[in-house]
């Protein structure tokens, strides 16, 4: 708590050592290029490390992209007054302005223009590198959209006014899984969970160390190697001793001994590898169950949960603390991750976690995805995160920003929800997020809901209505108006027919998907094709943003509408729904071929094939027995 009221009051400590130091603030902007020419060198420090020297050839690099100048980068020489200069990261100069680290896993950072000289600085192992891409994104417009499109405005007589500020991100932890494309999109995004794949130079990550970050019981204990020697590890189903759909013993002893050793081979293969490459090693080891119930009905399971008045999680906190107590004295570091998830999703009374336990809470069960945590429905997610919050001194959430199931993904207007709940964790105690982001294909709005979520992890309070109108400008130019029509009929259809949205959804829960509304979403979206104009990079973002739109026409037209004879196809009849179904399918094979990784091209055009392609073959077929006739 004294920490965030010490860096809460930093720019006014900054402008008092300012001024006790003699170094003046004038009125005076400063310039940085002019006339296609840079004014300032970036200076770092004598003996920068990766991080820092990574953070100014960024730097560098954008500079030179708005300016058109070339900026040169030096070291810091000895002097009593520092010279003119851009100074990243942790310089003799920053130093003295009182910008030093307050603790090694800090993110803080710093953005201070003066006199003649702009501080780019920070702390921890990203601090420096998110000061640079704040000043890059809040100063100069750049904005990094997707992983692989961009804005950098061009600015030739750059100046900057006299400021500070400094921030940190709201979360500790911040994941979200299925991004792909170029890792550097994370970190100047600030995302620094175990998917961003990002290496030491540009600030690492907050990795899991083996054998896997979920799911992983089997992983310790692989049933072909000891089911055999050792059946007692596993549950006990029905009597029976079993490996099939079903979790451990956790009241087992002698297995929490064998997970400790394992544990303990683990981290210390995992900081061998770490050291080897010169980077950090891994402090989350998740033990973690498996991904179905299967909970041990043997009686020393059983007296557990039946103490804890029938909660599964009892025996399952009862094996992490003493798996975690096995760690703690020789790694105090780590943090044994696991999760409170399906039959281990509600806390137990009386029993809590031990300090270096790191849970992660996961609602995939009873949760409505049109609905915020904040609902009436969904009190008994909220007793949750109060319950566990009390019992673990590290509480994170493992969410869901895409809907799953054959009939998941169609339009639906959940931008709210995840800016209400993503305020709601950080004012619960949440110390960290995993939000699942994949199916990148026929996703909702994807491009556009995955910035914004992006940038609502890092401060949840921004508004929400800025954060759409940026994007939606910003991303489709002069298509943004259209669009932002289309998810202003989507948000009135909703609020008209309010829908639920569970797991796994189904076609008959979005009704609010009617015939009018379709209709006019696909009026919106030839308005933002026809403002893209001859543009085809436009064109194809508009498009990639109709693709939910596309895939949802056909499966309403094909497996609802069609089968209500009051409710016709629009003009064109077959060769409309047809030229639909071709748009979704065409648009979807090209993000393939731009998005993902050429080993799953076949997989996933094969996917798509076999939910489109034989409603454009049967149009098809209709069309051609027209013309014959």
């Amino acid at each position: 708590m004294l920490l965030r009221k010490i860096l809460t009051r930093l720019p006014l400590l900054l402008l008092a050592l300012f001024i006790a130091a003699g170094i003046a603030l004038p009125a005076a902007d400063l310039v940085i290029a002019s006339g296609g020419k840079a004014r300032l060198p970036i200076v770092l420090p004598r003996g920068a490390n990766e991080v820092e020297r990574a953070a100014a050839d960024e730097l560098a690099n954008y500079l030179a992209r708005v300016t058109g100048a070339k900026f040169k980068i030096k070291k810091e020489k000895r002097r009593k007054n520092a010279r003119p200069g851009i100074y990243v990261g942790r310089t003799e100069f920053a130093l003295q302005l009182g910008l030093r680290a307050v603790q090694p896993d800090s993110e803080v950072w710093h953005v201070v223009a003066h006199g003649e000289r702009l501080v780019l600085a920070g702390e921890g192992p990203r601090g420096t590198l998110y000061a640079v891409y704040h000043f890059l994104e809040d100063q100069l417009g750049v904005r990094w959209w997707t992983p692989w499109e961009q804005t950098v405005p061009r600015i030739v007589e750059l100046t900057m006014p006299k400021i500070v500020r400094r921030g940190e991100p709201a979360f500790v932890y911040r994941d979200l899984y299925g991004v792909g494309g170029e890792r550097l999109f994370n970190a100047r995004n600030r995302i620094n969970g175990h998917f961003t794949f990002l290496p030491a130079r540009y600030g690492g990550r907050e990795a899991y160390g083996p054998p896997d970050q979920v799911h992983n019981l089997f992983r310790y204990l692989p049933p072909d190697e000891y089911f055999e020697t050792d059946p007692e590890f596993y549950a006990e189903l029905d009597g029976q001793r079993t490996s099939v759909r079903a979790q451990l013993c956790f009241s087992n002893e002698d297995l929490a001994q064998q997970i400790v050793e394992k544990l303990r081979a683990y981290i210390d293969e995992a900081r061998a590898s770490a050291l080897a490459k010169g980077e950090r090693p891994p402090r989350l080891f998740a033990v973690s169950q498996n991904d179905y119930n299967g909970a041990c009905e043997c009686r020393s399971c059983r007296e557990l949960v039946q103490r804890a008045n029938g909660h599964e999680s009892a025996a399952l906190v009862t094996f992490i603390n003493r798996v975690a107590r096995g760690i703690a004295a020789d790694y105090p570091e780590v943090l044994v991750d696991t999760l409170a998830y399906g039959h281990t999703f509600d806390p137990p009374p009386g029993l809590s976690y031990e300090p270096n336990v790191s849970l992660r809470l996961a609602a995939l069960y009873g949760r409505d995805f049109a609905k915020p945590i904040t609902a009436p429905v969904h009190r008994f997610y909220r007793d949750a995160i109060e319950g566990w919050r009390s019992r673990t001194a590290h509480l994170r959430i493992w969410d869901y920003a895409v809907t799953y199931g054959d009939e998941g993904n169609l339009p639906l207007p959940n931008l709210p929800v995840l800016a209400t709940d993503l305020r709601y964790y950080l004012n619960h105690g949440v110390e960290g997020l995993f939000l699942q982001f994949d199916r990148p294909l026929l996703s909702d709005m994807r491009d556009l809901k995955q910035w914004i979520v992006i940038k609502l992890v890092e401060h949840p309070g921004l508004d929400l209505a800025e954060l759409v109108f940026e994007f939606t400008e910003g991303y489709y130019g002069p298509a943004g108006a259209a669009i932002r029509g289309y998810l202003w009929s989507l948000d009135e259809a909703a609020a008209r027919r309010p829908p639920s949205i569970g797991y796994p959804p189904r076609l008959e829960d979005y009704g609010f998907l009617d015939r009018a509304f379709v209709l006019e979403a696909h009026t919106r979206f030839d308005d933002a094709e026809r403002e893209a104009g001859e543009d085809e990079e436009l064109l194809e973002r508009v498009r990639r943003a109709r693709l939910s739109l596309d895939r949802a026409t056909v499966l309403l037209w094909e497996e609802r509408f069609g089968s209500e004879s009051r409710v016709p196809l629009p003009d064109g009849g077959e060769l409309w729904l047809r030229g639909v179904a071709e748009r979704c399918r065409g648009t979807a094979f090209r993000v393939i071929e731009q998005r993902l990784p050429e080993r799953r091209w076949k997989r996933e055009r094969s996917r798509i094939e076999d939910e489109l392609g034989p409603v454009v073959a049967r149009y098809e077929e209709l069309e051609r027995a027209r013309q014959a006739r």
